[in-house]
């Protein structure tokens, strides 16, 4: 009797509609921000959890608009006359907006994961970690909806305890450190290269399955049934797993160009080294044996808080992927890497003012990059090739040493 009325549930229920949402939320989502996942299989798992901050909602509220269905159409009696249990529609028709919405997830994920497969040069043990958690999740959520469609059937009702439930799963993302943010099926902490260990994945899905189960009975006025599921689910609360997040050594191994000097990424961005080589090596070859200069570049995912090496400079591919494969702001690029030149994570001088007029060790760093960038000061291009080339090895020792005094002196107006 179920499966005729799950058949009769996906063809002309709410599931098609959830089919189309969720296929569209998710391919918006992926499109908008493919520096998360493109290229990388962890990124890809992680930004798939990321995403539920928009999935969860929209199947909330299909399952809400679901359940509400026949009490709006005012059927209720008339489907009490039939000779089955009551719970049987609604099991039904909460296992077909899950099983509709899940089933429209497919189509970019298929897509995002071929477009991934094409570039990526590394997946490391554990990046599915996060992924089952995903449709467990969401099946959670279609049950919350579930339960309060069953209570509340009115119209307004799913948009507005879908919003509710939005701002529910964005708040604890800014609490990363708190039990609500380990509790949500939402993440937008963990990092491409940053692993939780299979247990908490595990002790998650089973929490949030748990609490599937418990609004599903409870939906059905099946209190005392609904004890058993909510006590596992608050044991699992206190009993947290044991386990943090550690950085996968192998997707933060590095991967270098042959010729010098070297442009270094990360193994999960090694699809990128061709365009950031292309884009680095003008400046670094510019700097070529000028004495304290960096000698490579390095992404800076492998830089730890406080490390300094003098013949390293540093940059960032943080939101550089395209939908391409290639590096989408060149420029931005190009700025983290001058600016690491120069910087040894000098605390501000309480006395700058930002001003060049003003402030000379802010102005002599503005000419040394104005240097880098081949828009050199008409007081720098007064010196010869060779005084120059001194001048700005000079600058950029004083800057790493954060010798103010010393680009006062180096100031040339």
């Amino acid at each position: 009797m179920i499966r005729r009325i799950l058949r009769i549930e996906l063809r002309h229920g709410s599931a098609p509609l959830a089919a189309l949402a969720t296929a569209v939320a998710l391919a918006w989502l992926l499109v908008v921000n493919p520096a998360a996942w493109l290229g990388q299989w962890g990124g890809l798992a992680v930004h798939l959890r990321a995403c539920l901050l928009v999935l969860c909602p929209l199947f909330l509220a299909a399952g809400a608009w679901q359940a509400g269905r026949d009490r709006r159409a005012r059927t209720v009696e008339l489907l009490g006359t039939v000779p089955r249990p009551a719970w049987h529609p609604m099991l039904a028709g909460w296992a077909a907006v899950t099983l509709g919405g899940l089933a429209g997830l497919l189509p970019p994920l298929l897509v995002a994961a071929a477009m991934t497969a094409r570039l990526a040069t590394y997946a490391g043990p554990g990046w599915w970690g996060p992924l089952p958690v995903v449709s467990i999740g969401l099946a959670a959520a279609s049950a919350l909806g579930v339960l309060i469609g069953r209570w509340l059937p009115g119209r307004v009702i799913p948009p507005v305890a879908g919003l509710a439930l939005y701002v529910g799963l964005a708040v604890p993302v800014y609490f990363p450190d708190s039990r609500w943010a380990v509790l949500s099926p939402v993440t937008d902490e963990f990092r491409s290269y940053v692993f939780w260990p299979a247990s908490f994945h595990v002790w998650q899905a089973a929490w949030l399955g748990l609490l599937a189960v418990t609004f599903l009975l409870l939906a059905t006025r099946r209190w005392w049934a609904a004890v058993a599921p909510a006590a596992l689910a608050g044991t699992l609360l206190v009993a947290l797993p044991a386990g943090e997040p550690a950085e996968d050594p192998g997707a933060l191994a590095l991967v270098c160009t042959e010729r010098a000097p070297r442009v270094c990424v990360t193994l999960i961005n090694e699809f990128l080294l061709s365009d950031v080589d292309a884009v680095l090596r003008p400046g670094l070859e510019r700097l070529a044996g000028i004495p304290g200069t960096p000698v490579e570049a390095v992404e800076e995912n492998v830089r730890r808080p406080g490390e300094h090496r003098p013949g390293t400079a540093w940059f960032s591919l943080l939101d550089q992927a395209t939908l391409t494969g290639g590096v989408a702001r060149r420029d931005w690029l190009e700025t983290t890497f001058r600016s690491s030149l120069g910087d040894n994570g000098c605390p501000p001088p309480p006395d700058a003012t930002g001003d060049p007029a003003e402030d000379a060790p802010w102005r002599t760093e503005l000419a040394a990059f104005l240097w880098m960038e081949g828009d050199p000061p008409p007081e720098l291009t007064a010196l010869t090739e060779e005084r120059q080339r001194d001048w700005i090895g000079r600058v950029f020792a004083a800057s790493r040493a954060c010798d103010r005094a010393e680009l006062g002196r180096l100031a040339l107006s």
